[in-house]
This record gives structure tokens, C-alpha cells and sequence, in this order.
């Protein structure tokens, strides 16, 4: 006589394909609006209406907010990292990569990592603080690569590539201010200037 399946729990979802989908639509639902307004001033009551799902199917695949909040950040920190890497690696030279990649990040403005962390930070395990700080410096260590081998190629001068990696980075945060996409026609224009003056800074003599 066949095994009965085993009783499903309240507010959890059906098993299968929808259940996967229904975790990645928590996770970009929170991502928009963690980005949007911040840690604390976001509900998983929000979440939910966001993305059309309770707070009980929320619970089933996340145990807190604060581990929602992990996931939503290092998932954005690894798509990030995904497309520079193939942005870079796609381009004809390291100048070509860079503008390219600043174009993406220009062109889609992403939160400050510090603003958010330093609002969550109270509300977050070490583990879970661990978990986006590495996330983010996987980012770090994909474009200080790219800046090590343009030393390499005597492209740009002797320096501490993960220094160089950060403040490109910095950079990208032109895009965030308000009056960016009013003051430059396009995001490859402000890219390319951006690209232009951290080079020139760097470039080998």
C-alpha cells in the first residue's frame, strides 16, 4: 500500500516549480524595497503585499527578516558581480570593460551597501553581516583582477589593485544622485568620463 505524503503545513507552499519561483519573487520584492526605503522602515507585511504572497509563505522560506535581508543583499552583491564579470570579460581591453560596466551600473542605480548596512547592522547576526561583506568583496576581488592584469600589460601604474577596486566603486555611486540623469545626456556620457578621469589617475608612466 503506497505511502501517504506527509500533511502540508499551514501557509506553506505547494511544492514544485511555484515554490522556487515564489522565493525569488520574495527576494527581488525585498530587494526593491529594502534599496527603496531602508532596513527598518520596511514590513514583511510590505514584502507580501508586494509580491502577492502572506507573511506565512514569507516564514516558510525565510525565518526572519533580518536572514530575508541577507539573502536579498547577497543575491543583488552576486548579480552584480555575474554581469561585470561578463562585461568585462566580453570587451575588447580593460577601458572598454569599464565603460561598459559603468554604463550597466549608471544606468541602474544601486543602493549604498554602508547606507543600508549601518541601519541593519543592529538587527543582523555575524553570521549574516559575514555573508553580505563577502558578497560584496567578491566584487571588489573580480575588478582588482582585471586591474592587476592591466598592471601586468603596464596599462596602469603599480598600485594596491583592491584599492583601485574600491574606488571605482565609489565612482558608481555618481549615479545615485538625483540630478545625474539631468545633468548628463546618457549614463555611457557620464560613464565615459568617469572611466576617462580614473584612468588618467592611474595610468602607467
Amino acid at each position: 500500500m503506497p505511502e501517504k505524503s506527509a500533511k502540508r503545513l499551514p501557509g506553506r507552499p505547494k511544492q514544485g516549480d511555484t515554490d522556487t519561483t515564489i522565493y525569488q519573487t520574495i527576494i527581488s520584492a525585498a530587494s526593491a524595497l529594502f534599496k527603496e526605503y531602508g532596513y527598518e522602515s520596511v514590513s514583511l507585511q510590505q514584502i507580501g503585499n508586494r509580491c502577492g504572497v502572506s507573511k506565512q509563505a514569507i516564514y516558510y522560506h525565510f525565518a526572519s527578516k533580518p536572514e530575508l535581508f541577507k539573502v536579498a543583499m547577497t543575491t543583488m552583491l552576486q548579480n552584480i558581480r555575474t554581469v561585470t564579470a561578463q562585461l568585462l570579460d566580453a570587451a575588447d581591453d580593460l577601458e572598454q570593460g569599464l565603460v561598459r560596466m559603468a554604463e550597466a551600473r549608471l544606468a541602474n542605480p544601486h543602493a549604498e551597501i554602508e547606507t543600508m548596512m549601518r541601519e541593519a547592522e543592529p538587527f543582523l547576526e555575524a553570521e549574516q553581516i559575514r555573508a553580505i561583506r563577502e558578497a560584496e568583496q567578491h566584487i571588489h576581488e573580480l575588478l582588482a583582477d582585471h586591474f592587476r592584469l592591466g598592471m601586468n600589460q603596464r596599462l596602469l601604474r603599480e598600485d594596491d589593485p583592491m584599492f583601485l577596486a574600491e574606488t571605482f566603486s565609489t565612482l558608481m555611486l555618481m549615479g545615485n544622485r538625483e540630478n545625474a540623469s539631468q545633468k548628463y545626456e546618457s549614463p555611457l556620457i557620464l560613464g565615459r568620463k568617469l572611466v576617462a578621469l580614473f584612468l588618467q589617475g592611474t595610468k602607467a608612466t
